[in-house]
């Protein structure tokens, strides 16, 4: 073969590897314990409105040009093996406006593919930085733990003598809620978001940073059950997510890999709600 011919080989296959290497770079290694739950290809093993949720550009997308008057989820399938775990995920808006969530510990009820149960929110930038990345529980406890709060939360008699007072300690703030926002990339960049499950602790991150640490001591909290998307009703939106990957736990895993600015919580740090109405006021928890 002469050198002309070596050369141009050399270049022919130089060009090959270069156009192979975005292919190569859409499907990252899945990190070591954990299994994928989405195949970059597929909604496979996954149930949700086909008019709302489909797959675009290697992503899970919900969409939607026009307003949609309810919630819908994609849901997967069935509960993980484990009630414990650690999910990572990524995230992107395609449109201004936008209200998401990811499900879990949660129920499926009748309409059309609808869940209850806990939230970890997703909310495009511009909202209310109290309940950007905020636990919200999409049944009778609504917004539960706020943007950058740890706190517990409990369950008591209401003034009505019902059930339904949701009282929050808040022990102090792991991280500002406008800090949270300035981290989070724009409409059209991913964000990284990590949610760890334990016992009765939930942990949520937003690229790298503590966005609340909730410990749930209500005795009627959900113990188990499935994991889903939030499509939030409202006006035209596109939501997308990749690089979904989940990891059952044995042990509650070290958090302080989450960048965190410890302060003191705002008084009162010890409210309540009695109703279930959404937006009902906190108020102070009487002595």
């Amino acid at each position: 073969m002469t050198p002309k011919v070596l050369l141009k080989s050399a270049m022919m296959a130089g060009l090959m590897l270069t156009a192979s290497a975005p292919a190569l770079a859409q499907a990252p290694a899945v990190p070591a314990g954990f299994t994928a739950l989405f195949d970059g290809k597929t909604l496979n093993g996954w149930s949700g409105d086909p008019s709302i949720w489909s797959v675009q550009d290697g992503a899970i997308t919900g969409h939607s040009d026009k307003d949609i008057p309810y919630n819908t989820y994609l849901i997967l399938d069935k509960p993980f093996s484990s009630p414990n775990y650690e999910i990572r995920f990524k995230y992107r808006f395609q449109s201004e406006a936008g209200n998401s969530g990811l499900q879990f510990r949660s129920g499926q009820v009748a309409g059309n593919h609808i869940m209850a149960g806990l939230q970890a929110n997703i909310v495009a930038l511009g909202g209310s930085a109290p309940r950007f990345a905020m636990l919200y529980d999409e049944l009778d406890r609504q917004e539960l733990v706020l943007t950058g709060q740890k706190a517990t939360i409990e369950r008591a008699q209401a003034s009505n003598g019902g059930t339904g007072r949701i009282v929050r300690t808040v022990h102090e703030m792991v991280n500002a809620g406008e800090d949270i926002q300035k981290v989070t990339r724009p409409r059209g960049e991913w964000n990284e978001g990590v949610l760890i499950v334990y016992g009765n602790r939930y942990v949520h991150a937003v690229n790298g940073h503590l966005a609340f640490d909730a410990t749930d001591e209500d005795p009627l909290a959900p113990k188990d059950g499935l994991i889903g998307w939030q499509f939030h009703k409202g006006p035209p939106t596109t939501i997308q997510f990749k690089d979904i990957v989940i990891q059952p736990l044995a042990a509650m895993p070290d958090i302080s890999r989450f960048a965190s600015k410890p302060a003191p919580a705002p008084a009162p740090t010890r409210t309540y709600r009695d109703a279930i109405k959404v937006g009902s006021p906190d108020l102070p928890m009487p002595d």
